[in-house]
């Protein structure tokens, strides 16, 4: 997330040229002090799975966030399995046996610069995808002609589930913040069939090819996909002030550096078509 001392240098220019002054005033912007990122995703897929270490970066620093190297990263669960991950490339790390089940709970472990840091997760379940359909939509003002993908299959009745869903083109993941970052709970729709639901990302072209994932996610994760959501999409001259979203990655030192980022735990269903 962008640095809150870049917040409190917008709000006075915007000030300055909603009032017209005159003054030339020059800010000077200090660096908080970097943080570590750890970014990992467990699923019951067959692996490796992946985590990513790295640290922030300052918000007009114009190069890639540092990636962490030589750090001892482990992955364990309930049942006593534990695997140390191997680095792979900088700031990247791998498992090699290690698999993830529904029901699952899992731990992470990473210890790097004399702290330890640890992130809990769970692997819910998830539906199967019945069929993935395609709706032809005309050319509009803010989009292109094509087609959307629908959605078929059952959702799970009772318990509290929640899901996201990613969409692939041609092997390449949708990832625009504003339209494919999709994820809802079933608190109104529990054990319902969704019977056609349309998603936005897309549209898609003759001869494109489509994959569809449903992703069980925990109850912490979707909160955390939230206030990510209403932090991507906080703009506007009347913007909120930005907030840092919310971590479960905990120093076990109470009074060590803190760490932000996520590591999720996720049951995956798919579905592929192509478009014709």
């Amino acid at each position: 997330m962008k640095n809150k001392q870049f917040l409190l240098v917008v709000i006075p220019l915007i000030i300055f040229v909603l009032t017209g002054c005159e003054d030339i005033i020059s800010l000077k912007v200090t660096d908080s002090e970097p943080q570590l990122v750890i970014d990992g995703l467990i699923t019951d897929q067959q692996g490796p799975y992946t985590v990513r270490l790295s640290t922030t970066a300052p918000y007009f620093a114009n190069r890639a966030t540092p990636p962490v190297e030589k750090a001892r990263v482990i992955l364990t669960d309930e049942r006593g399995s534990t695997e140390m991950l191997t680095e792979k490339q900088p700031g990247l790390y791998k498992t090699a046996e290690f698999q993830g089940r529904i029901g699952g709970n899992y731990t992470l472990s990473v210890q790097v610069a004399g702290e330890t840091y640890t992130a809990r997760t769970a692997i819910n379940r998830v539906p199967d995808i019945d069929s993935i359909g395609t709706v032809f939509r005309p050319e509009t003002d803010d989009r292109d002609a094509g087609y959307f993908l629908t959605f078929y299959g059952p959702e799970l009745p009772g318990n509290s589930d929640q899901y996201r869903i990613k969409v692939f083109r041609n092997d390449t993941l949708l990832n625009n913040p504003e339209l494919d970052l999709f994820f809802f709970t079933d608190d109104f729709i529990d054990g319902q069939y969704l019977n056609g639901l349309e998603l936005s990302a897309g549209p898609f072209q003759k001869g494109d090819r489509a994959r569809v994932e449903i992703h069980s996610i925990t109850s912490e994760t979707y909160r955390f996909l939230v206030e990510l959501q209403r932090q991507l999409r906080n703009d506007g001259l009347f913007a909120s002030p930005a907030e840092n979203v919310s971590t479960n990655i905990t120093n076990t030192n109470t009074n060590g550096k803190p760490a932000t980022g996520w590591f999720g735990g996720s049951a995956v269903r798919s579905k592929t078509i192509q478009i014709r």
